[in-house]
């Protein structure tokens, strides 16, 4: 976090003091881009604005920068052996799919049955 290059071209600094102006006209906050804290600043108000132009100069800054901006919240990013972990979809199987939630009362007919009760080995009569 101490890398703040990317801030000392002309563009990134134009970006800056539109968003400056913006910011304090939307949350009435003063962003000082001497204290080096003002990128958690931006990442919370990339949340909390409702601004679409504010919104696209954050995400330019982002590009100038070359990744987002991190709240610290955030939780790590997955590593294996040094490189990141992709993260997938959670895939459903067919039968998800067919039945939804009511996987576990279908048996293999398509009959929707209730589980029966069972006591070492022996189904429980009611």
């Amino acid at each position: 976090m101490t890398d703040h290059q990317w801030l000392m071209t002309s563009q990134a600094l134009n970006i800056l003091r539109k968003l400056r102006k913006r910011i304090q006209a939307e949350f009435d906050i003063s962003l000082r881009f001497s204290d080096f804290d003002f990128e958690p600043q931006l990442a919370e108000l990339k949340h909390r604005s409702h601004d679409d132009e504010s919104l696209k100069l954050i995400a330019q800054l982002e590009s100038l920068k070359g990744s987002p901006f991190l709240t610290g919240n955030e939780p790590p990013e997955r590593l294996y052996r040094g490189q990141r972990v992709l993260k997938e979809q959670d895939k459903k199987d067919i039968y998800e799919m067919i039945y939804g939630d009511e996987l576990a009362l279908h048996d293999g007919r398509g009959v929707s049955s209730q589980p029966r009760k069972m006591y070492r080995g022996q189904p429980v009569l009611n």
